[in-house]
């Protein structure tokens, strides 16, 4: 018998997306059930960072809207000269400096991810990934591939938005490539 909830105390299990309602649980592409708040997490965790690494393949300058006021990064990729400096709102150059820099600079036209991404929870609200990568830029001779390894830490607003607190960015060894 349902309840006020929508819930029902009925012994009969269906399967998931069949009923008289479709769960808004059940999002993000997958047909898996998100039907639990760490699930919803985890699928928001790989969306963001595909949105995260889509912007900075399209617009850099874009991925600001994705930033907390407080980010932090390392991100040689896009700091001036390579650079391995932490960056944050209060660094010269700043985390938004080196996003408007990298819109200027020859950007990348693609990425990889290689496997999923690992996501643990570090609170209700909150997750980080620890990933690698693939990414591409078309030069002078041809299409040049750079691996790197990646980790990220996102919070969740009150509204619901997922903002991007800590970005790690590092070249991975090539080694590790000729072996997969």
């Amino acid at each position: 018998m349902p309840t006020v909830l929508g819930l029902t105390n009925e012994k009969r299990q269906s399967p998931p997306g069949s009923g008289p309602h479709i769960s808004s649980s059940t999002t993000m592409g997958s047909n898996a059930r998100l039907d639990t708040i760490s699930k919803r997490n985890h699928a928001s965790a790989r969306e963001m960072e595909t949105l995260l690494w889509r912007a900075l393949c399209d617009e850099p300058e874009t991925l600001r809207e994705y930033l907390a006021h407080d980010c932090i990064m390392i991100n040689p990729l896009l700091a001036p000269g390579g650079s391995s400096e932490p960056l944050s709102k209060e660094t010269q150059p700043s985390v938004v400096d080196v996003l408007q820099r990298a819109a200027d600079r020859k950007k990348f036209t693609g990425y990889r991810f290689h496997g999923e991404p690992l996501v643990v929870e570090v609170d209700l609200m909150a997750v980080a990934l620890v990933y690698k990568i693939s990414l591409f830029r078309y030069g002078r001779k041809g299409v040049r591939e750079v691996v790197a390894s990646c980790s990220s830490t996102w919070r969740q607003t009150a509204g619901a938005d997922w903002l991007l607190v800590a970005f790690h960015v590092q070249y991975a060894d090539d080694e590790d490539e000729d072996e997969e």
